[in-house]
């Protein structure tokens, strides 16, 4: 299952070529797309601390009615935590947001569609670049 990084997604509501191109794609062949509890939650907090926060709420609102959000759950909760100690001690940190969005991924066998370099580094994650 393919599963929007936040990257993928504000690309989208921004109306980029790239990220547009890839959802019509997916929309084209009949595949939904998910994304994860962790990236609704950075969508509201970059709307309520962007100019334009009615507009944002708005648009944030409205694009995630177009995913299919996975939420926390006991089984990301036994992977996210000697996935995150595993990568701090190999110094390979990548913040808590995005590895709790990889340790998501992992649980629900999906494929990450993301533009951000730093994922290449966790084993065992399908990357999608656009």
């Amino acid at each position: 299952m393919p599963v929007a990084d936040t990257c993928f997604i504000i690309d989208l509501m921004r109306q980029k070529p790239a990220a547009i191109n890839l959802y019509t794609t997916y929309e084209d062949q009949d595949i939904a797309l998910s994304t994860t509890a962790v990236t609704a939650l950075e969508l509201y907090k970059g709307a309520h601390l962007s100019e334009q926060r009615e507009v944002n709420l708005k648009k944030v609102k409205a694009i995630l009615t177009i995913f299919m959000v996975l939420p926390f759950s006991q089984s990301v909760y036994e992977v996210f935590g000697p996935f995150s100690a595993g990568l701090k001690k190999k110094g390979l940190s990548i913040g808590d947001f995005d590895e709790l969005i990889a340790s998501m991924v992992l649980c629900h066998d999906g494929i990450l569609i993301t533009h951000d370099n730093h994922f290449s580094q966790i084993p065992g994650i399908e990357i999608i670049r656009y």
